[in-house]
């Protein structure tokens, strides 16, 4: 009996770890909580946890290095990626920077050379590229400031080759103005000079105005005194060609001392009749150094102080009448004689004032013994 029912407790007892096999398994506790796994079994018997194997272990720590090694590529790809965008902006931005300097350079050389709106454009462009471009805004505004004022140049045709000028004709009017010049006729110099200064004013220049400051002046000089091919005097267009003279070169002491006394002489004549003392005032001065100085009229300045003498003295003796100071009538009847002597009618004038202001007073009898 015992032999025959072994073989039952044996499948009797293998049963249980067939049932196990078949139902689900239960999770078990991390392998560092034991209590945990003996509580669980405590409170389950007949039923046996089933620990993870060796191979779920070395799969599970592969994947997680596969995961951190991808992410660490991912990461590191990334970060390179963005230090080459970074580095190749900026680079980008360096060779930017270096065109903008090259053409602010130009700037000033276009504006040196007068291309403003050249110089314009490149600062607009420097300034679209970077707006806060060191000096870009100030040196626009100064280009805008130089357009407002100065004229946009006016494109010129292209010159034309013109032959060599035919100068024969300038030297045959240039020997003829030296001969003229030799014989002292200034008149006729002075045409030719100018049809010389007319047909090429770049002809000998030096030379031509050398020739034109000694024809005015000389004959600004024999207008004056009434000499060389003049027979009367003209006051007024010697004082003119002595002026325009100057304009060639300064005058000398003897022209410009006698271009002032002509303008005296004319002053003086102007009081003629009307300011007997100013005209005797401006006629002493004028005899005093050119007596012989005249006007067209053919009077000396010697001849008008002697008869603007005789005409004052008129006006203080009051002719028709006594005046208060008319003995100083004496005086310049007196100075009038010492130019000219007194006519008949001034000498008895003269004795009669003479009488008047210098009685003779008679002599005395002295008593006899």
């Amino acid at each position: 009996m015992i032999n025959e029912n072994q073989p039952n407790n044996e499948k009797n007892e293998s049963q249980p770890e067939a049932l196990a096999e078949t139902r689900p398994q239960v999770a078990s506790l991390p392998e560092s909580d034991p209590q945990g796994t003996d509580d669980i079994n405590s409170t389950q018997p007949g039923k046996a946890a089933k620990k993870p194997s060796r191979g779920a272990h070395v799969r599970s720590g592969f994947l997680i290095s596969l995961l951190v090694l991808v992410a660490a590529l991912g990461l590191g790809g990334f970060a390179g990626y963005d230090t080459g965008v970074a580095e190749r902006v900026s680079a980008q931005s360096t060779l930017v920077a270096s065109q903008l300097g090259d053409q602010f350079s130009l700037v000033q050389q276009d504006m040196t050379a007068g291309r403003y709106s050249v110089a314009r454009q490149r600062l607009e462009f420097i300034i679209g590229q970077d707006p806060s471009f060191p000096g870009a805004s100030e040196k626009l505004a100064e280009i805008l400031v130089k357009q407002a004022i100065t004229p946009s140049p006016v494109p010129t045709e292209t010159p034309t080759l013109t032959p060599t000028p035919d100068t024969r004709n300038q030297e045959a009017v240039f020997a003829q103005s030296q001969q003229q010049m030799t014989s002292k006729d200034w008149t006729n110099l002075m045409g030719s000079l100018d049809t010389l200064r007319k047909t090429d004013p770049a002809y000998k220049t030096a030379i031509v105005d050398s020739m034109y400051y000694t024809a005015l002046r000389n004959r600004g000089m024999d207008q004056i005194l009434g000499t060389g091919t003049y027979k009367t005097t003209n006051l007024e267009g010697g004082i003119y060609d002595l002026t325009l003279a100057e304009r060639f070169g300064p005058l000398d002491g003897q022209a410009d001392g006698l271009r002032s006394f002509a303008r005296m002489y004319i002053t003086a004549a102007s009081f003629w009749s009307v300011d007997w003392p100013r005209a005797v005032d401006y006629f002493r001065q004028v005899v005093q150094f050119a007596p012989n100085l005249r006007d067209s009229s053919n009077v000396t300045a010697s001849q008008r102080l002697y008869q603007a003498l005789l005409q004052y003295g008129d006006q203080i003796a009051g002719v028709g009448g006594k005046s208060k100071d008319q003995c100083k009538a004496l005086d310049l009847w007196k100075e009038a004689s010492g130019i000219q002597a007194l006519n008949n009618d001034y000498q008895y004038k003269y004795d009669q004032l003479d009488n008047t202001c210098n009685p003779i007073t008679p002599t005395p009898n002295s008593p006899t013994p």
